[in-house]
């Protein structure tokens, strides 16, 4: 494949960074629900999702009991199960916000040790975006106290989860809708597994929590992914790292426009820094040699 990014494939990967945007709002609804037995849902559906795709396309999907799957699903299912249990250790806006540090994370880990190769450039957006999500974090928002250390420890380790999924799936040489296919499903028998052994029961469902579920796992958490795959593997991965910084911008927003909060000073200010950010990894290098690239053949 050539080494010029794929504008459509980097499009695609900003629509699953909007879609990650209405994760809080969505979250909020779900609140009332066992979070494992949500992430089930929204996995299992993320995998009919791509089971209809490869249908469609003449695919197949990958084998489950392939190892790189195995080490996918687990990643995935681990983030998720991280974030979510930061949620029950410390308030909820520093832990959604630290766990927002991921595009940092996916841009130093990806110049480290994946060849991303996103140059200076990559390094200083990375850093403007850093400081646009402490802008909304506030003055007081990391004042840690001892009880707050493993929510916040959790939610850290998802962000590093992530970034590391992200750049593994940039690599790896399957296709991407099949293999993504059984990854979703592997999660979804992990997180199941898990809300299984905890003991919980089913809970009487609503006609809304099958809509907030069936919006999660359309959106944010299932079908996201695939578009994130693509992206990661056949976009500009350093800029959608830079440009995974408007997720919280998008939430914080949406959460506004709902009265979930007051607007202050710190949205604007994290708006600009995110924006420049993005500029400064988009002004960055543009033509990578091929052992350099993102977009090895899927």
């Amino acid at each position: 494949m050539s080494a010029v990014f794929s504008a459509r494939h980097t499009g695609l990967g900003t629509f699953a960074i909007l879609s990650w945007g209405t994760l809080g709002a969505l979250g909020a609804l779900s609140a009332s629900l066992p979070p494992y037995l949500v992430l089930t849902v929204c996995f299992a559906i993320a995998a009919a999702m791509g089971v209809f795709i490869c249908v469609a396309t003449g695919r197949r999907p990958a084998r489950l009991l392939d190892r790189r799957i195995g080490l996918f699903a687990g990643l995935l299912a681990t983030y998720h199960l991280a974030y979510l249990e930061a949620f029950h250790h410390a308030a909820p806006i520093p832990v959604s916000l630290i766990n927002y540090l991921w595009p940092a994370c996916l841009i130093i880990l990806g110049n480290l040790f994946f060849r991303l190769h996103s140059g200076p450039a990559g390094y200083l957006g990375a850093a403007l975006g850093f400081a646009g999500v402490l802008a909304l974090i506030g003055k007081d928002g990391f004042a840690l106290q001892a009880s707050d250390a493993l929510g916040y420890g959790l939610a850290f380790l998802g962000a590093i989860l992530w970034a590391l999924f992200s750049n593994l799936r940039r690599h790896d040489q399957s296709d991407a809708i099949p293999a993504m296919t059984t990854i979703c499903f592997g999660a979804s028998l992990l997180c199941g597994i898990w809300w299984g052994a905890s003991g919980a029961n089913l809970p009487d469902l609503q006609a809304m929590d099958i809509g907030v579920m069936l919006a999660l796992g359309l959106g944010p958490a299932g079908g996201a992914f695939f578009l994130w795959d693509l992206g990661m593997r056949h976009g500009h991965a350093a800029l959608l790292g830079v440009l995974g910084y408007s997720a919280p911008v998008f939430s914080t927003l949406l959460m506004l426009s709902l009265g979930m909060g007051n607007p202050g000073w710190e949205i604007f200010a994290a708006i600009g820094l995110i924006t420049m950010g993005g500029i400064v990894v988009h002004a960055g290098p543009k033509n990578a040699s091929p052992d350099k690239t993102n977009l090895e053949k899927g």
